[in-house]
């Protein structure tokens, strides 16, 4: 049999234990939420992260190519030069063709 105050306690207690079990529902709910909020955080952390590396690679590449180019004039600039003292020699040494130094 059960006591009358056993029954009272009962009564007192199952509001209780009737917020602990909500609670208890309630936290796999909110687990699945922060869990959610937690994996778009990482996503959206994830696509700028491929938005940074690609707008990087794209300054890499254009600072390649400027490096590339002021090479290229700077080579050109050089040849041209290169090719101005050649036509110098060249016609310096054409001055000379034409006489003959005899010294006795």
């Amino acid at each position: 049999m059960v006591r009358s105050l056993d029954v009272q306690q009962v009564l007192l207690q199952s509001s209780t234990v009737e917020r602990v079990q909500q609670v208890q529902q309630q936290q796999a709910d909110v687990q699945q939420n922060h869990f959610g909020g937690q994996l778009a955080e990482e996503q959206r952390a994830l696509r700028e992260k491929v938005k940074d590396l690609a707008e990087t690679e794209r300054l890499m590449i254009k600072e390649k190519e400027e490096r590339e180019k002021k090479e290229r004039k700077k080579n050109r600039t050089k040849r041209e030069k290169e090719d101005i003292d050649d036509t110098a020699c060249d016609l310096s040494a054409d001055k000379h063709v034409g006489k003959v130094d005899i010294r006795i």
